[in-house]
């Protein structure tokens, strides 16, 4: 069984899910390895909490791997430098005098545009989506290509969430042409951020619960210290992308696949039952519930790593093919 990449509709990772939709739109490309390391997308961790939202960072995505890929260009039209107003208008303009081959990303708060779907339950909500111009002067229309919902909103409704966001960004993305991208420039991405020995989040998260546990006082704090966590754990989804691209490239058995899909249900299932515990912690008071916690930390990056080494394996695999030899690597790690 083939996978292809036309249809798959995980919820991963808004900004890159822009991105790969173009791609999916303007060509036929597969577009499944520019999920490589969403994953490990960015987040932050202060003495207050986890967010999935790196302000320091932005978007988080590295553009410049997105044009080494797939030969497209994006641009960033909003200016930090400027006011909310003044952005809001350079939005307007881009977006009612964009050519066919452009794409126009904003990120909104989602909280101001109630009539939308807002599954996470978050105030403030900071989320990408790409909105175009309609034959009306007061409509757009929006996809939000991550939720994967497409219709008319208002016009001054997108505007208001965009200037009462408090995480204000915008990109475009020229798409005049998309080139499948080269295998060495595939194999060179997966290395770049590539490290199995390595988990932020876990170690993140690790710190964070044993520094709140050592202060009993803050204990019933945890639970909202870690109520973002679901929505970064939604981003080891990504692994499916990466999982999927290898089996319809290598024709790898089922049963292969089916057994690293699992592994991915559980490492997200392991992040659930964290938060559940820090939500118990939180209600009892339990300082000795922390042991669990962390003892489910450890089974987590256990998992992750497993999941990563496989991919290394399946990458090797497929370099190889390219490489013309089982042993030589197209770029050395």
């Amino acid at each position: 069984m083939m996978f292809g990449w036309k249809e798959q509709r995980i919820k991963v990772h808004c900004v890159v899910s822009c991105l790969c939709e173009v791609i999916k739109r303007h060509s036929d490309v597969d577009y499944r390895p520019f999920y490589f390391h969403v994953w490990d997308s960015d987040f932050s961790v202060t003495d207050s909490g986890l967010s999935y939202y790196a302000e320091e960072a932005g978007h988080g995505v590295p553009m410049d791997w997105y044009e080494r890929l797939f030969g497209i260009r994006t641009v960033q039209w909003h200016d930090p430098a400027r006011d909310p107003a003044a952005n809001a208008d350079r939005l307007a303009e881009l977006v009612e005098n964009a050519p066919k081959h452009r794409h126009v990303v904003v990120q909104i708060d989602m909280s101001f545009m109630p009539e939308r779907e807002n599954k996470y339950n978050l105030s403030p909500f900071p989320h990408y989506v790409l909105v175009y111009a309609t034959g009306r002067s007061d409509e757009w229309y929006m996809l939000d290509a991550d939720m994967k919902w497409e219709g008319i909103v208002s016009r001054e409704q997108v505007l208001q969430a965009f200037v009462q966001n408090r995480y204000p960004d915008g990109f475009y993305i020229e798409a005049d042409s998309v080139r499948a991208p080269a295998p060495e420039a595939v194999a060179a991405y997966f290395y770049d951020r590539h490290d199995p020995e390595k988990n932020e989040l876990v170690a993140g998260l690790r710190k964070l619960a044993v520094r709140m546990a050592a202060q009993p006082e803050r204990l019933p704090q945890l639970a909202e210290a870690l109520k973002q966590l679901h929505v970064i754990v939604i981003r080891k989804y990504g692994y499916d992308y990466a999982l999927m691209f290898f089996h319809d490239e290598l024709e790898l058995p089922r049963d292969n696949y089916e057994h690293w899909a699992q592994q991915i249900r559980d490492l997200v299932q392991a992040f659930n039952t964290v938060q559940f515990t820090a939500v118990k912690i939180s209600l009892t008071g339990r300082a000795d519930l922390l042991p669990s916690l962390l003892d489910t930390l450890d089974k987590a990056e256990a998992i992750e790593r497993g999941i990563k080494l496989e991919l290394e394996r399946e990458l090797v695999l497929w370099s190889a093919r390219y490489a013309g030899t089982r042993e030589e690597r197209l770029i050395d790690a």
